[in-house]
């Protein structure tokens, strides 16, 4: 399919090679910006998101910790202020993206690759997270199975997402500002707003939150946290990989 002509709601369709070409154009487009509309399309929920997060994890002095879909790496470098004692690395499809992650922090560890394809060995990890980016894999269910591949037996896989919220009234409101009021954001500094219209409806199609708890348990992981924030409009999962994928 072209990227050029696949319109938001065939976007959030797409699987495997399809998805992996059009998450990779997308992104590299949008980088350069991306940080600065996402601020304003989300009102700064994101930054608030990442904090309640990632604040309580109690890493312990040289935990390997691998942040998948790092993008242009707030949620890394924010793992590395609240935890410096710990060895993190960040992963991305997106070279675009992984370039401003360098310039933001030259001293990390940032390499290209896909989820679907992790190239490290098994077991080498103690936390895998993946911050909105999980609706965006090619491949959900290889995805996980690579994420829980390379985690120690015992280590944790955190996943922080939007999801669409249950409540009817936060539905309303969450459907109007991203469909309607998102996209004019970004138009006022970019051309083609066809990146955040799929956001909006990569969103609505996202699995339901008790649906996603599902997912992990279905795989053998234990889920030990789940919490919604602003009404749902995100939530958190922490689940332990006692074996091995």
């Amino acid at each position: 399919m072209n990227n050029n002509t696949t319109d938001d709601f065939e976007a959030s369709l797409l699987s495997n090679d399809s998805k992996r070409k059009y998450m990779i154009h997308l992104f590299n487009r949008i980088a350069s910006r991306y940080d600065l509309i996402r601020l304003l399309v989300f009102l700064g929920h994101t930054s608030l998101w990442y904090r309640k997060a990632l604040s309580d994890l109690e890493l312990k002095s040289n935990d390997k910790v691998l942040d998948v879909g790092c993008g242009t790496g707030e949620s890394t470098r924010y793992i590395k202020r609240l935890y410096p004692q710990v060895e993190i690395e960040g992963l991305d499809i997106s070279s675009g993206m992984l370039e401003i992650a360098s310039k933001k922090d030259t001293q990390g560890h940032y390499f290209e690759g896909d989820v679907c394809n992790i190239p490290r060995p098994d077991g080498c990890y103690d936390l895998v997270l993946t911050c909105f980016t999980f609706r965006n894999f090619p491949d959900a269910e290889l995805a996980l199975n690579e994420m829980m591949r390379i985690l120690r037996p015992g280590g944790r896989l955190l996943i922080l997402d939007h999801f669409y919220p249950q409540s009817p009234v936060w539905r309303i409101i969450y459907t109007f500002w991203m469909v309607k009021v998102a996209p004019k954001i970004a138009g006022l500094f970019i051309d083609d707003t066809k990146p955040y219209h799929y956001l909006a409806k990569s969103i609505i199609h996202q699995l339901k939150f008790v649906d996603f708890i599902q997912r992990l348990e279905n795989k053998g992981l234990q889920v030990v946290a789940s919490n919604l924030y602003s009404g749902g409009a995100s939530g958190r999962l922490i689940a332990i990989c006692n074996k091995q994928s």
